[in-house]
């Protein structure tokens, strides 16, 4: 994963405001960062953050926040969108290095305005994608019994897919080849219990609905899924008139 030294987060904040060039790749890489030569990085707020590994054909689109986090991991052609928060608190960072990680593997990505708690980890598996909006992933809790804060990890399992609004909890996992349906809760498993297999997860918490069949959203080569022409009859407006009518 490369040094865990910190970068001068003074210069880091300039530097990640900056828009897409090669010279604000190279500085970030003086200051510690492992930025590939054709990653596209656009303006971005990076407060207090430890190094990012950004691989080849990734992508970070506008106006996004990082803040205390100890990594970033972007395997190749992976992709964040706009506007989404990336947080982690630091205090547990003070007891392992392994905490406040975000790892994205190879074309994985997220779309737009979502919050990730990175305080413990979030995994996103090869081909698995955050997608829709306004989801939340937690990686650390409040446990009340004890009166104390734990952390985990948040994982997605290759070319799994979770969608508007959803919830994944501290130790939730969404299995291989799975996808949570739009405001579903994802929570850790229940111990000792039959593991999660792929399919449809839904509910308040998720439970496994039906299993899926073979998508070609699983064989894309690409986080970019194209627009493709339609119908628009179901768009006419024949029945609708406006008060100036």
């Amino acid at each position: 994963m490369g040094s865990h030294k910190r970068p001068n987060k003074y210069l880091s904040l300039i530097l990640w405001l900056l828009p897409n060039s090669s010279l604000k790749r190279w500085a970030l890489r003086i200051l510690g960062n492992d930025i590939a030569e054709d990653a596209i990085i656009a303006p971005q707020l990076v407060l207090g953050c430890g190094p990012f590994s950004i691989g080849s054909g990734a992508i970070i689109e506008r106006f996004n926040i990082f803040r205390n986090m100890a990594r970033v991991q972007m395997d190749s052609k992976t992709l964040i969108g706009s506007w989404n928060q990336f947080t982690a608190a630091p205090e547990y960072q003070q007891y392992s290095d392994r905490v406040g990680l975000l790892w994205m593997k190879e074309l994985s990505f997220v779309t737009n305005r979502h919050y990730l708690d990175c305080s413990g980890q979030v995994l996103l598996g090869p081909y698995s994608a955050i997608a829709g909006i306004k989801s939340v992933i937690q990686s650390h809790e409040l446990d009340v019994s004890l009166n104390q804060t734990t952390v985990g990890r948040v994982v997605f399992g290759e070319n799994s897919l979770s969608t508007t609004a959803c919830v994944l909890l501290k130790d939730s996992y969404l299995p291989d080849r799975s996808m949570l349906a739009a405001g579903s809760v994802m929570v850790k498993a229940k111990d000792g219990g039959e593991p999660l297999k792929p399919g449809l997860y839904g509910g308040t918490p998720a439970r496994f609905i039906k299993e899926l069949k073979d998508f070609a959203w699983w064989h894309r080569d690409s986080y970019h899924t194209e627009v493709t022409a339609f119908d628009d009859k179901p768009f006419a407006l024949e029945d609708y008139q406006s008060e100036a009518d």
